[in-house]
């Protein structure tokens, strides 16, 4: 394993021929990505090799005598595991430093949910340790937008690879929209998924059922009656979704995830007509992840024709200015509410004629 700083979802794939010596940190706010590193890394380790600690009561000093004893067993590198390090960091910067700049015969992993990149021991651990960063990846290096396609092919491949099933691109897109890419809860939900798989698939209305449920089901319904104008209606069955205890940013998920799709189908007419085509409606529906059967392609054609080029053309700065206070200035309960409701007023709003 280089040194340096990696990604999770980088390190995860990479096949380790021996345990590193030194420093590993694992950082960043995702436990469960911290679980499935250390799970990584020391997957070849015996457990008399390994000591356990958590931040708050470990002891630089005994950590030290730790990676310098030898188990009595043999076996394995001696490992050091501090969970929860973010006190113990503070308190023994000095010596951690000094730790990499001396090396060591065993290996210090220290778990923490803080790890900012202008320290000096920040940058000491990027040339002399190995730092893997347990967080959604984002679009690019110096960007804080989460790669949310590179996060749902992860979850297709961990479908497949953990929980024995296929689950489609746009399965697992929803998948995570519903959670709000919240890790521990998308393998929750894989779990569950996997018990409903039929021949090793589990298709995108299974996903829409089991993991949303009633409430996916509602929201959609939501969607309809604001793209057919209805507006009152969708503002009802979002009071539903509401009462029920669903957070306005859990709900806008599965909102966001619906409207894309519209979007998408949107552009892609677009660019037909910039291409000097004849627009061809129902290929864009059907290219934006609309199914032929059950009647959704259709009721689709409908309700682009219901919103209208002008509408539609907007539904994608409406999904980004909701984003934005949602996590925000509307971040709180009531204030979310209202960025939920403007969202639904400006679909259903008429800009002209509607045909």
């Amino acid at each position: 394993m280089k040194k340096g700083t990696h990604h999770v979802f980088d390190f995860l794939e990479k096949q380790l021929t021996e345990l590193p010596q030194g420093v590993c940190v694992l950082f960043g706010g995702e436990r469960f990505l911290q679980r499935e590193a250390t799970a990584h890394l020391l997957a070849d380790v015996d457990d008399f090799s390994v000591s356990r600690l958590d931040g708050d009561q470990a002891e630089i000093a005994d950590v030290l005598d730790e990676l310098c004893t030898q188990s009595l067993f043999g076996g394995s590198t001696k490992t050091v595991v501090i969970d929860h390090a973010d006190a113990f960091v503070k308190a023994n910067r000095e010596a951690l430093e000094d730790l990499l700049d001396g090396g060591s015969d065993g290996l210090l992993v220290m778990l923490v949910e803080t790890w900012p990149a202008n320290t000096r021991l920040y940058k000491r651990a990027n040339t002399k340790g190995i730092q893997i960063r347990c967080a959604p990846p984002t679009t690019s290096a110096r960007s804080k937008t989460p790669d949310l396609k590179r996060v749902a092919k992860w979850i297709s491949e961990r479908a497949q690879t953990v929980h024995a099933f296929k689950l489609p691109a746009a399965g697992a897109q929803m998948l995570v929209d519903l959670t709000d890419c919240q890790f521990g809860q998308m393998d929750m939900e894989l779990q569950k998924l996997a018990l409903y798989a039929d021949k090793g698939k589990v298709t995108v209305e299974t996903v829409g059922k089991v993991v949303g449920g009633w409430r996916t089901q509602t929201m959609w319904d939501a969607i309809g009656s604001a793209v057919d104008g209805e507006a009152g209606r969708a503002l009802e069955l979002l009071d539903q979704l509401l009462k029920s205890g669903e957070h306005p940013l859990a709900l806008f998920g599965q909102l966001s995830w619906s409207l894309r799709r519209y979007a998408t189908a949107t552009e892609l007419v677009l660019r037909q007509v910039r291409d000097g085509n004849r627009p061809d409606v129902g290929s864009a529906i059907s290219a934006a992840g609309f199914k032929p059967w059950g009647g959704e392609a259709d009721l689709a054609h409908d309700r682009l024709k219901q919103l209208g080029r002008e509408r539609a053309a907007k539904i994608l700065d409406w999904i980004v200015e909701t984003d934005f206070s949602l996590k925000r200035s509307h971040s709180a309960g009531d204030r979310g509410r209202m960025a939920l409701e403007k969202l639904f007023v400006q679909m259903a709003k008429q800009l002209g004629p509607a045909r």
